[in-house]
């Protein structure tokens, strides 16, 4: 039976399919903790962290105690801070597995694979906001998500017409794709534009032996990095990852039982 007093997580794992492990299969809900996913349809269509959070947060139901962490993945890490700081209260843990923030070449890679998936070729991709792309994702975020999504529209119908779809299809079809694509926008953006510097308390971050250091929160008021012994795919679900959240949250736990190991893997704060 689960216990029913266990620590409250909040967790950022955004929706979808993909090859990696999800942060639902480290099994913590098997530990007593109660886990709430915040990424959950419909997703926020903001383009500051804050906005986004407080979007997260109104969906959010009544919780039977305070949150104790905010645990995120990938780039849904720079959230994690905004999301926090929203709660108000004193700082809970913040739990970062694999952290990425974004930067312009990620919007960008991401956007041509979006039209590489249309047919379009790399040498016909235009850049729909011109010379001044990084700059206007800074100072102007949703005029660039508007920028973005606008072109993509209009040539993902052009490429459904091309393809001999008939108008319901091109419709339908347009706008399956410019809803999801606007979504995951609209995360990387506000993800960009979240505060993640000065946090005062604990920041916890898990990171598989194949990952590349992102920095994020170097000047938390406390911080530990674990790397662990497996890689990308099989984080959120290794042992290793389990022991070191639960022991940051005080969870009583089963003996360590990592075949080769044989010992909780060490995390040291500072």
């Amino acid at each position: 039976m689960h216990r029913t007093d266990g620590p409250v997580v909040l967790t950022l794992d955004y929706p979808g399919f993909r090859k990696e492990a999800r942060i639902d299969e480290l099994g913590l809900d098997r530990h007593g903790v109660r886990v709430h996913e915040l990424l959950r349809a419909p997703l926020p269509r903001a383009v500051s962290g804050a906005a986004y959070a407080a979007r997260l947060l109104a969906g959010l139901p009544p919780q039977p105690g305070p949150v104790a962490a905010i645990a995120a993945y990938c780039a849904s890490a720079p959230l994690a801070f905004e999301v926090a700081a929203a709660l108000g209260g004193p700082p809970p843990l913040i739990v970062l597995f694999d952290p990425e923030t974004t930067s312009w070449d990620t919007v960008t890679a991401d956007y041509r694979a979006r039209l590489a998936g249309l047919g379009i070729p790399p040498d016909g991709q235009a850049d729909p906001v011109g010379d001044r792309a990084a700059t206007t994702l800074a100072d102007d975020p949703q005029r660039f998500v508007d920028a973005l999504t606008g072109e993509l529209a209009r040539l993902a119908r052009a490429a459904l017409r091309a393809a001999g779809a008939d108008e319901a299809e091109v419709t339908a079809s347009a706008t399956h794709l410019l809803g999801a694509y606007t979504d995951w926008l609209c995360h990387l953006v506000a993800a960009r534009h979240a505060r993640t510097s000065g946090w005062p308390g604990e920041v916890l971050c898990l990171t598989s032996a194949d990952s590349v250091p992102s920095g994020i929160a170097r000047d938390a008021g406390t911080r530990a990095e674990l790397r662990l012994p497996c890689d990308r795919f099989e984080l959120l679900r290794s042992e290793e990852a389990r022991a070191a959240v639960l022991d940051a949250l005080g969870v009583a736990r089963e003996p360590y039982a990592q075949e080769g190991s044989g010992r909780c893997p060490s995390v040291s704060w500072s």
